[in-house]
């Protein structure tokens, strides 16, 4: 997936800024910042999960065989916190990581 069809709409400086980013927590805080919805299959492919292209952003190995076949499925916002979502594709473990939102 490639979320350049995500990003087309948008003004050609928050295109640019949302390239520039390079995890998930920089590009959930642009989008928070510039009020544009992203929907989780965006976020799934910068996260590193089924976009190729995505190796230079954020990823996590399974806490539980150490794969690095993992996906970011899921996105959910708590308050002060940004909830994870992740599934091995490996072993099918899954798990929730929260990052401070601040």
């Amino acid at each position: 997936m490639n979320i350049e069809g995500y990003i087309k709409g948008l003004d050609p400086d928050l295109q640019e800024r949302a390239r520039a980013c390079c995890s998930v927590e920089e590009l959930l805080a642009l989008a928070k910042e510039a009020k544009v919805p992203l929907p989780d299959e965006a976020l799934a492919a910068i996260a590193g999960g089924d976009d190729q292209d995505a190796g230079s952003c954020r990823h996590e190995d399974c806490p539980k065989c150490g794969s690095k076949d993992t996906t970011c499925y899921k996105v959910d916002y708590e308050p002060g916190y940004v909830v994870f979502y992740w599934r091995c594709n490996s072993c099918g473990n899954e798990w929730v990581e929260k990052s401070f939102d601040g």
